[in-house]
């Protein structure tokens, strides 16, 4: 039970959601009642009871120490334990531990990242992304965050998806969040994961504009994505320096799918430039 627990924090996020944290609370039970009902049908089958005995089990004994040693501490304890009293200290740790255990239940089961986020917050962050989208595809576009995982996410093995020269894209809650942070909240997240949020974005959004070569549609999308940094709300040296981040990880982070690699003519004054008359690149 303490390992299903455990367990459970540590879990991400995601699963928590899908997991009721009451369904702990119900397997505790279900331990407890399994006890009373071991014991209850132990006798409806006219099996004797144990005789109650407070001494040691045998096998405390075995690791423990033997009878004599027990003997010769429980005439010292019984006195001791027949005077005891009731404390109010007792009660103070109890009440600690439930204090402790429900902070704990409480911060591990509250909703984090885009499944926190309100929906004013959520509209007016599709409406960010949906502009910036349309700009690089020249026509109207819809970014949608996909929470139902039916486009993207873990199963699809992708951050995002659009439709090649359509009107509309989806990216992760994930993704969602990170530009969230950035262009609602005015916070910018961790300088790697923003970088990526503002590829995955470019990226999708050339597909849209109706490029349909993986490799190409990063090239495209790091360049983009300097101006869309600045529009959420980077400097244009931030902004840069997270797409030269991400083209320079650009092989390593494809690993085995080469289709995303960029071309050989991404780079300044390339056959990928799309701006080959300025100096900066991406």
């Amino acid at each position: 039970m303490l390992a299903l627990v455990v367990a459970y924090f540590f879990l991400p996020y995601w699963i928590q959601a899908a997991i009721p944290v009451w369904l702990l609370f119900l397997a505790a039970l279900g331990l407890e009642v399994e006890f009373f009902l071991g014991g209850y049908l132990q006798g409806r089958r006219g099996q004797p009871a144990p005789a109650p005995d407070r001494g040691p089990q045998q096998r405390d004994l075995s690791d423990l120490g033997t009878w004599a040693w027990w003997d010769a501490g429980a005439a010292t304890a019984l006195p001791e334990l027949e005077s005891s009293r009731f404390r109010w200290i007792h009660v103070a740790e109890a009440a600690v531990g439930i204090v402790l255990v429900a902070a704990i239940l409480f911060y591990a089961s509250r909703p984090r990242g885009w499944d926190a986020v309100g929906a004013e917050g959520r509209a007016r962050t599709e409406a960010a992304l949906s502009r910036e989208a349309s700009l690089v595809a020249g026509h109207p576009a819809q970014v949608g965050c996909d929470t139902s995982g039916q486009y993207v996410g873990v199963v699809q093995d992708a951050d995002g998806l659009a439709f090649v020269g359509g009107e509309r894209a989806y990216l992760t809650p994930s993704i969602c969040n990170t530009l969230y942070q950035l262009a609602v909240k005015h916070r910018t997240p961790p300088f790697t994961q923003t970088a990526r949020a503002l590829a995955v974005l470019g990226h999708e959004s050339w597909h849209l504009q109706g490029v349909r070569n993986e490799g190409l549609a990063n090239c495209y999308g790091y360049q983009s994505g300097v101006e869309i940094g600045v529009h959420l709300g980077l400097s244009e040296k931030e902004a840069r320096a997270m797409m030269r981040e991400q083209l320079a990880t650009n092989a390593s982070d494809s690993g085995l799918n080469v289709q995303y690699r960029v071309p050989s003519g991404c780079r300044d004054g390339g056959t990928a430039d799309l701006h080959p008359s300025s100096a900066g690149f991406p």
